[in-house]
């Protein structure tokens, strides 16, 4: 199992901002969405880590 710490967190998160903007810039709300609320769980998780 893979340690989950910071810097894979950001990594993480950095991933799903690009595939967030591609996704606006396709106008794909489906997939914005989902990505989103995602993108939110892994930014708990990293605040959590602190």
């Amino acid at each position: 199992m893979k340690l989950i710490t910071r810097q894979y967190l950001k990594k993480k998160i950095n991933k799903l901002n690009k595939k967030i903007h591609r996704a606006e810039d396709q106008e794909n709300t489906n997939k914005v969405w989902w990505r989103k609320m995602k993108l939110d769980k892994l930014k708990y998780k990293l605040s959590k880590i602190k």
